[in-house]
């Protein structure tokens, strides 16, 4: 009996902690996550960024809770519930035909059917464990809730949601006008790469460069961006989800990039945002760090070519984006 005890407290320990390290490993890999959500258009991208921190703070309560058996029952329900529901949901995943489902974050890569198996086998030992007491202790129902609450906390308080972030911190990106308006009399943005197709069967993809002046006409969307600059591919990755999800003219957003080599950097980055279809423009190094003050990556909306707003890739959200092109004038074209 002594020892049947001890498995099942090493199994129950066992399941409390995967659960806990599964959601410090998607803390660190939290913007994937996020976009992993958002990729399914259910939400908006802040509500998204919210929900990726509720769930992370679930699997930790709940996997501290069921370790230390504090209110054990209620914690044994939740997972399985949760658990079935991830299920139902990593099914839509592989049909899809997701790579990542991103349950373990972006460290240990796990495809749909290989975490439904792994959320099978979770299920089948909490059912051997599924009889077992509270653990209680003096002083218990003041320390428990404190220390829960502070758990749930800590994905708040490690990688603050950007929507809570741009309130209290984040302020529009100042853009050094008299070089910007000067790049955009002379040839700097002449280097266009314009024409950008895919080939998925043999993994590349196909330039058609060009010479040729910036054209700003309406509204459109700048974004200054270095290629191998991790926080310029997550604003460019965001970009293409929010203009993707908002039926939106991707001619309009004109990313204004400078690499090592381009254009071999400019095509890894198009590779790994999957901004295919915006237009490409080769820019000067010296003369991008003198435009935003070195802060890359540096959005700017534009109406012809004046400056409506600028900002940073904390202030990038995608009601501002959607907002923008919404209320654009309508120009009599008789």
């Amino acid at each position: 009996m002594k020892a049947k005890q001890v498995i099942f407290a090493i199994i129950r320990i066992a399941i409390g902690l995967f659960f806990i390290a599964s959601a410090i490993l998607k803390i660190f890999t939290v913007k994937e996550f996020e976009l992993y959500i958002y990729s399914y258009g259910i939400f908006n991208y802040t509500l998204c960024s919210l929900f990726a921190r509720c769930l992370i703070a679930f699997e930790m309560c709940a996997g501290l809770c069921l370790a230390l058996r504090w209110w054990y029952r209620l914690a044994w329900w939740l997972m399985q519930i949760s658990l079935l529901g991830f299920t139902v949901f990593l099914i839509f995943a592989q049909l899809r035909g997701d790579a990542n489902c991103h349950c373990m974050g972006d460290f240990v890569e796990l495809n749909p059917l290989q975490s439904m198996i792994k959320n099978f086998v979770i299920m089948a030992l909490l059912l051997v464990i599924r009889n077992q007491e509270n653990w209680n202790f003096k002083f218990g129902k003041i320390i428990k809730p404190l220390i829960v609450i502070i758990v749930a906390a800590v994905p708040f308080i490690v990688v603050p949601p950007e929507v809570l972030y741009n309130k209290i911190y984040s302020s529009d990106r100042n853009i050094n006008t008299p070089v910007f308006e000067k790049a955009l009399t002379d040839s700097t943005f002449y280097n266009c790469y314009p024409i950008i197709r895919p080939n998925y069967e043999y993994d590349s993809t196909t330039f058609v460069a060009e010479q040729k002046p910036l054209e700003l006409q309406g509204r459109n969307v700048l974004m200054f961006a270095h290629a191998g600059c991790k926080y310029c591919r997550e604003g460019a990755k965001r970009m293409s989800m929010f203009f993707r999800e908002n039926k939106l003219d991707r001619r309009r957003c004109k990313i204004l990039i400078f690499g090592n080599y381009p254009p071999l950097s400019t095509y890894e980055f198009i590779q790994a945002t999957e901004g295919f279809g915006f237009e490409y423009r080769e820019i000067n190094p010296i003369t991008s760090l003198d435009i935003v003050d070195g802060q890359f990556p540096t959005f700017t909306l534009m109406q012809d070519d004046s400056i409506v707003k600028s900002f940073d890739l904390w202030g990038l959200e995608e009601s501002t984006i959607k907002e923008f092109f919404e209320t654009e004038p309508i120009i009599n074209k008789q």
